[in-house]
């Protein structure tokens, strides 16, 4: 007689046990599966991200010309290699032929959380979008001797990596 044979001879009974024994260990097995991988996900501690860019603080300088005579953007960089958080700093230059206004719409668009500007262009462009009203979430610092309405002034002479981490910790 095969073993294939042997199970057709099995007791009706014996069959039903066997079957129902069967279901249990695949309920059990599931059940504990299911409470393993519960408990991992709670005591699971989130990835390190690859990169901080979207959590952290963006400051942005906004300049007119490519050199920086008040080496605001030197200031900056060295802010950001020096501060115990997250602050990235990215620098922009406003082009010639361009509506000032919606440009500093994209920087604020772009999440910074601090707009510098350095040279006249870039100063008139924040405070033409100023004068159109607040933007809630964004400081700005013009670094000129001339302050602009809604934005904190930063003398040229007073530029340095503390006072540019004083305003854009706000």
């Amino acid at each position: 007689m095969r073993v294939s044979d042997r199970s057709r001879h099995l007791p009706r009974g014996w069959r039903i046990v066997l079957g129902a024994g069967a279901a249990v260990l695949l309920a059990v097995a599931g059940i504990a599966a299911l409470l393993l991988s519960w408990r991992s996900s709670e005591d699971a501690t989130p990835p390190v991200p690859v990169s901080h860019v979207d959590t952290a603080t963006r400051a942005c300088l906004l300049t007119s010309t490519d050199t920086d005579p008040t080496g605001t953007w030197a200031a900056m960089q060295e802010m950001a290699r020096a501060s115990d958080t997250n602050v990235v700093v990215q620098r922009y230059r406003l082009p010639v032929s361009v509506n000032a206004d919606a440009y500093v719409n994209t920087l604020v668009q772009l999440r910074c959380s601090t707009i510098v500007t350095s040279g006249i262009a870039a100063r008139s462009a924040v405070a033409a979008r100023l004068a159109a009203g607040h933007v809630p979430g964004v400081r700005f610092v013009v670094v000129d001797d001339r302050p602009v309405v809604g934005a904190v002034q930063l003398s040229p002479a007073a530029v340095s990596p503390k006072s540019l981490a004083r305003e854009v910790r706000g």
